[in-house]
Parts: structure tokens; C-alpha cells; sequence
């Protein structure tokens, strides 16, 4: 267990979830949403996983917070993936159990639950304390903790209009304050384009595409980039900065290919990843990614021209599920992974040489993100409060 507890214990709202940066990203958007309305960033409390992405993402920030050993239930039957599981069980109810005692030393007001394994403690002790619940649904396909959390709280926030949940409340995706920011009207005339430019090396006034499978990486998206790249190189207005992934990182940490001054060239940008994604959407004039939920969220928020490969893996599907929302709205090409051989290097060739096909992904993606834009979530969850 580790804490970080404000010397006046009294808070306002607990976030619930972590483990991945999936449920980080969104549980740091929803923070931010509160101090726009008027929380103290020390009112605002998180009870996340011991798991090293969770400090990483919380240890810059004036929030308190518990971070709890906890494990969710493995899908894999290979020896360490069971024993995992098995000990899932035990850690949930000390979990649960210290998180309670936590709870009632924060006397929060509410408790707002971003899903998956790492939220179930809090949420277990709010309903032990009567402490009301919102549950924030940002997947087209609801995961397991959402689904039995929702039956109980006392407000449930969703980004799609259309979703199943009991009391759905259609109030957008929670979305970083600096993503939410972002016009790419603007960025050229007030110079945001020229520094997110500078950030990773590239001529502004090239045709930028952003590659990028999440923190960890795709192996499919990193294959038909480079495969892309390979065969365009002597595309001179074309920059490529590609995401790799922290799992393909080269030994160097990043690096780049095509050097820039090289004439008659297109210009290559690796790197592992890149923490600030204002900057990405600033300057990308077209994005090869995944289909995760907050990809999908500061995609429609900004929107941009995108070619989207949903992760077949993903649990309950919900990647495909999330990338079919903007295929149906016409707000995204959705290259199956297993087109990526076929359809990916001409798809992404017709993009980048048609700007109205360009404007037309932009404006459909831009409109799908309207909800993301505002204050809706966070009016949902201090009505709850109350």
C-alpha cells in the first residue's frame, strides 16, 4: 500500500481505477474537469494499483492517493497467468478492506469509478460507507467492473448515446484540459503547429502523419508503417513521426531515419512514445492508431483525419466495437488487421493525396467529439455529490 494523504483528510470526490494508462488518462481528465469547476486539486483523490504506470502518471500531480496491490482475472490458462488469478481474489478483499479504512478518513462526497480491476476496492467501500457512485463509461462495450458497477450507482456517465447501460447518461469522454484545447484552425497561424514541429524534429509545412499503437506499441501498426515508409521514401512532403511503443523501442531509446536535411526524401521520426498528446494532435494532418477508448476520445475531441486498426484481441471486443462508431458516422477509414497488408499502404496513400477527403474525416470526426468538449461529466458528478 502507498499513500500520499492531504494533512486535512477531507475530500471531495474519490477517482477509482488504474493499471493501465487506459483508465489513467481518463481518470486524470476527470480531475481536471473538477478543478475547472472549482476543486482544489488536493479535494480530489485517487485510489489506483501499485502497478508502476499509475505513479508515473500521478506522482507530478497535488492529488492524494492510495495505490493498492490489486489484480484483475487473467484470460491466459499458461501457468503464471492462473496463479495470478488465483491470488486475485485474496488481494481484492485486502484491498477492499484498506481502501475502506482510507474512505473514512477522506469522508469523500463521491466516488467516480473509471472501471476495470483497479477500481473495484473503492467502489466495494463506497457502497460499505453509502457513499454514492458514478461509474464513467468511455468503451462502446462496457468492461465487467463497469457493467456490475453501473447496477448500483447512484449516476452513470457514458460517452456512446446508444449504450445499455442502466441510467445512462450520454455526457462524452472524458478528455485531457490540454487535448480539449487544441484547434487545429489555429495552429498555424499562432504558431502551435510550428512548435509541435520542433518537438520531434519535422518541416511544419509537410504532410504529417502520426503512427502510433498505444504506450506499449502494435507489432501490426509498426510493421505497416515501416513497410509504408519504405516504399514512399522519396516522398518529399511527407513527414512521418512514428509512436513504436515502449515494447519496440530501439536500444538507443529512439531515434530517426531519412535524415531531415536529405533532399528529395521523406522525413522519419521513431520514437518510443511521447507524453504530451497536444502536441501529436497539433501537428499530425492524418493519424494511423488503435481503437482504444481514450485514443478514440482525443481523436473525435481534435478532430482528425484518421485510419483507424482496432486490436482484434481486445477484451469484448470493444476495439472493433469503438472503431464501427466511427466508421458508421464516416469519421475514420477502419482497416481490419488482417488488411493491413492489402488495404493499408494504398489507404493510407489516398488520404494523404486528397485534402477533401482530408476536410471531409476532420469535420464528421470534429462534430462526433462535441460532448467531449464540454462540462457535461463533471456536472454529472457533482449533481451526484449532492
Amino acid at each position: 500500500m502507498t499513500t500520499n494523504a492531504p494533512a486535512s483528510p477531507r475530500v471531495f470526490a474519490v477517482i477509482a481505477g488504474g493499471g493501465t494508462a487506459g483508465h489513467l488518462i481518463p481518470a486524470l481528465a476527470i480531475a481536471e474537469q473538477l478543478v475547472d469547476r472549482g476543486r482544489s486539486p488536493r479535494s480530489i483523490a485517487f485510489v489506483a494499483s501499485r502497478r508502476p504506470v499509475d505513479a508515473q502518471y500521478l506522482e507530478h500531480t497535488d492529488h492524494p492517493r492510495l495505490l493498492l496491490e490489486v489484480d484483475g482475472l487473467q484470460r491466459s490458462l499458461a501457468p503464471r497467468a492462473v496463479w495470478r488469478s488465483l491470488l486475485a481474489a485474496p488481494k481484492l478483499l485486502v484491498a477492499t478492506a484498506l481502501a475502506t479504512r482510507q474512505l473514512r478518513r477522506w469522508r469523500p462526497r463521491v466516488v467516480v469509478s473509471v472501471g476495470g480491476f483497479a477500481s473495484e476496492p473503492a467502489v466495494r467501500a463506497a457502497r460499505t460507507l453509502r457513499v454514492p457512485v458514478v461509474v464513467v463509461s468511455y468503451d462502446r462495450q462496457p468492461g465487467l467492473a463497469t457493467r456490475r458497477q453501473a447496477r448500483h450507482a447512484a449516476a452513470v456517465a457514458v460517452a456512446f448515446a446508444d449504450s445499455a447501460l442502466p441510467g445512462a447518461r450520454h455526457a462524452g469522454a472524458p478528455v485531457r484540459a490540454r487535448v480539449r484545447s487544441v484547434s487545429r484552425a489555429t495552429a498555424a497561424g499562432d504558431g502551435a503547429r510550428d512548435a509541435a514541429a520542433r518537438v520531434f524534429g519535422v518541416d511544419p509545412r509537410r504532410l504529417v502523419v502520426v503512427a502510433m499503437g498505444g504506450s506499449l506499441g502494435s507489432r501490426t501498426i509498426n510493421d505497416a508503417i515501416e513497410r509504408w515508409v519504405a516504399a514512399n521514401a522519396r516522398r518529399d512532403d511527407v513527414a512521418v513521426v512514428h509512436l513504436a511503443g515502449d515494447r519496440y523501442a530501439v536500444a538507443a531509446g529512439e531515434a530517426s531515419r531519412a535524415d531531415a536535411s536529405q533532399p528529395g526524401a521523406l522525413q522519419y521520426v521513431r520514437r518510443a512514445s511521447h507524453a504530451e498528446m497536444a502536441d501529436v494532435w497539433t501537428l499530425a494532418d492524418a493519424v494511423v492508431c488503435r481503437a482504444g477508448a481514450s485514443t478514440v476520445a482525443e481523436l473525435v475531441t481534435v478532430g482528425v483525419p484518421s485510419i483507424v486498426v482496432p486490436w482484434a484481441d481486445a477484451a469484448n471486443d470493444h476495439q472493433r466495437r469503438n472503431a464501427r462508431w466511427l466508421a458508421d458516422a464516416a469519421a475514420a477509414i477502419v482497416v481490419d488487421e488482417h488488411e493491413t497488408t492489402a488495404r493499408f499502404d494504398a489507404e493510407l496513400s489516398r488520404l494523404l493525396d486528397d485534402p477533401a477527403l482530408r476536410e471531409q474525416l476532420a469535420a464528421k470526426s470534429f462534430a462526433l467529439g462535441a460532448l467531449n468538449r464540454s462540462a457535461a461529466l463533471g456536472a454529472v458528478i457533482e449533481a451526484a455529490a449532492r
